[in-house]
């Protein structure tokens, strides 16, 4: 798992050069910069995913053609999956922000029960993938499929936030370096307007 995480941090690690040396053109839109933001954001997927697509085929223990026709199912399955989960998450925060404005309650309870609707649906699509892979994985093995993916995307999870908890004090740090600079630039200016005065 050690390398794993690794792995996961290196993907992060060598995109974030180039993320933050398209940051400091001011003259670029929100719309260009909102783009090389989602294809990096695409690119760390993309590189998880293939980590985790190796871990799962060691993990499970399947040959190639095990494999092949494990991810045909598989790969489909996780994105209807996470395509739900990203919908119920963003309901979520709208239903959050909801409760603390004035919104009615016929408004609330209906997005309430929208978000109900949403957990149903990744609730049947994931007992669908399980029925799916019944022909082709012993119970041991979706067993093992069930605690890898929550042990994956739990440490996923923890590795990304440490990761942005990580660039907020980078950034903090050189807010706070180019307002010393900007201050010993007055000084100096000060100084030098004091010492040249007669």
């Amino acid at each position: 798992m050690k390398i794993l995480f690794s792995i996961i941090i290196l993907a992060t690690c060598a995109l974030a050069p180039y993320a933050r040396a398209q940051e400091p053109a001011d003259s670029r839109s929100d719309a260009s910069r909102t783009a090389e933001q989602q294809t990096i954001r695409e690119a760390i997927i993309q590189k998880i995913e293939q980590v985790k697509y190796q871990k799962l085929k060691t993990t499970l223990d399947m040959d190639d053609a095990t494999a092949g026709r494990f991810f045909a199912i598989y790969k489909p399955a996780e994105h209807d999956i996470q395509a739900l989960v990203k919908e119920r998450n963003d309901e979520m925060k709208q239903l959050a922000t909801a409760t603390n404005s004035n919104t009615s309650d016929a408004d609330v309870a209906a997005m309430a029960q929208k978000i109900r609707g949403l957990n149903e649906q990744i609730g049947d699509r994931e007992q669908k993938l399980d029925g799916d892979l019944k022909p082709l994985l012993t119970p041991l093995q979706r067993a093992k499929l069930l605690v890898f993916e929550h042990e994956f995307n739990q440490r996923v999870r923890e590795q990304l936030a440490k990761r942005k908890l990580q660039n907020q004090n980078l950034r903090d740090l050189r807010r706070q370096l180019r307002r010393e600079r900007l201050k010993n630039k007055l000084l100096k200016k000060q100084s030098g307007a004091k010492a040249g005065r007669p």
